[in-house]
């Protein structure tokens, strides 16, 4: 493969990959709790290649040793706090330490998150917007037809008595966590979430951790920089076939 033509290639693959993930995060600018996804890649090397493992002294892939690239493209999560947001909602909770998390209980099995945004439901169940059971220490949390009330430690009260707190949990390496959904999240590769003291702030909510205008902007300068590599894959693909009508025509 002409050298051009694999390096804008390569260079253009990454960008489409990277616009996906950018327009992602931009459509959850108003979850609650959402961490934004980011693109990583490496230069590639030799042994990514298929020529690494052939031996014959004259293989046609010789030279793919020098072909510079990108591979591993892969998608990683930023799990730094989000700026927190006064809401009024006597049970909206945003927490206060970074890798900390509430559980919550799904079809699926037990999920983590950040978004801190629960409501009641019509038994008085506190559960997220879809319904599903925040849980606390002991259990589910049932507020009844009591005025409900979440203290900064994560207590739970209806009419001031106390029927439970919220269990919170900390993951010493975010980065084994799996994205299940817009905001939540479970363990991966052996990974135990420690269960530790809640420190919420109350009546607010954790908002997404990423700049809308920023990320608008990274859109647009993804869109032209894969814009940029089509057109030199053209460019160079034309002055290719003019070489070979030449050629042809000696």
């Amino acid at each position: 493969m002409d050298r051009g033509l694999y390096v804008a290639s390569s260079g253009g693959l990454v960008e489409t990959r990277r616009l996906d993930v950018v327009a992602n995060n931009v459509a959850n600018a108003s979850t609650v709790g959402y961490k934004a996804q980011r693109i990583v890649s490496r230069q590639q090397e030799f042994s990514d290649t298929l020529a690494s493992i052939v031996n014959a002294p004259n293989r046609a892939a010789k030279d793919q040793e020098q072909l510079p690239g990108v591979t591993d493209i892969r998608t990683v999560t930023d799990f730094s706090p989000g700026p927190i947001s006064h809401t009024g909602n006597p049970l909206n909770v945003a927490l206060t330490e970074p890798d900390t998390f509430f559980v919550v209980d799904t079809p699926d099995g037990e999920q983590l998150t950040r978004a801190g945004n629960f409501t009641l439901d019509e038994q008085g169940n506190i559960v997220t917007p879809d319904g599903h059971s925040v849980l606390g220490e002991g259990g589910a949390l049932t507020v009844g037809a009591g005025m409900p009330k979440i203290t900064s430690n994560g207590t739970v009260l209806a009419d001031g008595e106390n029927v439970g707190r919220l269990r919170t949990v900390q993951v010493e390496n975010p980065s084994e966590l799996e994205r299940r959904g817009g905001a939540r999240f479970v363990p991966q590769g052996g990974a135990e979430p420690t269960v530790v003291e809640a420190s919420v702030v109350p009546e607010s909510v954790e908002m997404p951790n990423f700049n809308i205008v920023e990320t608008m902007v990274e859109m647009i300068s993804t869109q032209r920089s894969f814009e940029a590599y089509s057109k030199t894959v053209k460019t160079i693909d034309d002055i290719n076939s003019v070489a070979l009508r030449t050629a042809k025509s000696q």
